[in-house]
């Protein structure tokens, strides 16, 4: 399963049909606290989410996530409008790719950061969310 999280309903529907149309399971969340909830119900196998949402960032839950998720079993996308050189590099994603963006452009990455965690080892490190 792919959760995505985005505050935009439209992009976020728009990004799932993408995604299920090429086979992908895919959740929603429209806030990184829904995205939370979701994550300790059923861990997915990726994340994409926006970087700018109100309450907790995008940037903010992948940070977080990277607490109790090592790199090798959760893969995290990040989406933004803004250009990459505002997210600091070597921060707690795998990816990211800029808004507005071809639907191409996004399976390409999906594959692309599945492909590489396909074979990683599943450890979940300890602690809790």
């Amino acid at each position: 399963m792919i959760l995505i999280v985005e505050d935009d309903v439209d992009l976020a529907e728009t990004c799932s049909m993408v995604l299920e149309a090429s086979g992908y399971e895919v959740q929603l969340a429209h806030s990184a606290e829904e995205a939370l909830t979701k994550i300790l119900a059923r861990k997915p196998e990726m994340l994409i989410s926006d970087c700018a949402m109100p309450g907790q960032s995008g940037l903010e839950l992948s940070q977080h996530l990277r607490t109790q998720y090592s790199r090798s079993t959760l893969p995290i996308l990040l989406m933004s409008g803004s250009p990459r050189r505002q997210v600091a590099p070597g921060d707690s994603y795998e990816a990211f790719i800029s808004k507005p963006f071809l639907a191409e452009s996004l399976l390409l990455e999906v594959k692309k950061l599945l492909n590489e965690y396909a074979a990683a080892p599943t450890k979940l490190m300890q602690g809790s969310l």
